[in-house]
């Protein structure tokens, strides 16, 4: 069993122009040995707004609105749980071994959210599950389970009848909206693995506004060949 199959189903956010994070996912993918069948893996459309609606960019409201969509599917097809991708998703060398770990000791625990990738420094003497105790800044490799599943869908769609803002919440970045569930619905069992299984591959950002070098015609092939260089480096040592 490794991480990927371990779910009822897995969808990875994807915008339909950027081909080339799709490509890189799927090589990805590939050089792990996990199946993208665009049945229980597959690529998920991207919602791509053309107005803010309150939030702080169109990139942001597209990426709640994608998660968001994805948990609507999943309350429509009545699933046990899914576990839920971003198109820079890059896995750790140490997927097979400790991912089956990892989802090995899910089968013991009662979870509702599981960050299977994060920010925080990781531990290799003994990689296990931790209690969630302080904000995740990522959404890009995490999974959701049971009737929490229609519980953060609802939260969501109640954070976005709410002014910019709200002291309980409104439109906000997605990993944001995770954190607030989390940490003012105190019963949320929420964890996170100590060996960070997945990292945001160097790519070019959707969320936020472009560097020059992105914005020139001439110099954004060189940034992407540089990304790639930089990928293929960092997959040799984490």
């Amino acid at each position: 069993m490794n991480v990927i199959d371990y779910f009822d189903r897995a969808r990875i956010i994807n915008i339909v122009s950027r081909k080339d994070r799709r490509l890189e996912t799927t090589e990805d993918f590939t050089r792990n040995g996990f199946l993208i069948d665009n049945d229980k893996t597959a690529f998920f459309k991207a919602v791509t707004p053309s107005e803010l609606e309150g939030f702080p960019s169109l990139g942001a409201r597209g990426c709640f609105m994608s998660h968001l969509g994805i948990m609507q599917e999943a309350v429509h097809a009545d699933l046990n749980n899914i576990l839920i991708m971003e198109d820079d998703i890059q896995f750790s060398k140490c997927i097979a071994s400790y991912g089956k770990q990892a989802v090995e000791a899910l089968e013991g625990m009662d979870w509702d959210i599981v960050y299977f990738g994060h920010p925080f420094d990781g531990d290799s003497s003994s990689p296990s599950w931790k209690v969630v105790d302080r904000p995740v800044h990522l959404s890009h490799f995490y999974a959701v389970n049971g009737q929490c599943i229609e519980r953060l869908r609802d939260f969501l769609l109640q954070l976005l009848q709410r002014p910019p803002g709200h002291p309980d919440g409104g439109p906000m970045h997605y990993d944001a909206a995770l954190n607030t569930l989390i940490h003012s619905q105190k019963d949320v069992k929420a964890y996170y693995f100590t060996w960070n299984l997945g990292y945001q591959r160097p790519s070019r950002t959707d969320l936020h506004d472009l560097s020059i070098m992105d914005r020139s015609a001439l110099l954004r092939p060189v940034m992407t060949m540089l990304r790639r260089l930089k990928a293929r480096g960092l997959r040799a040592i984490r």
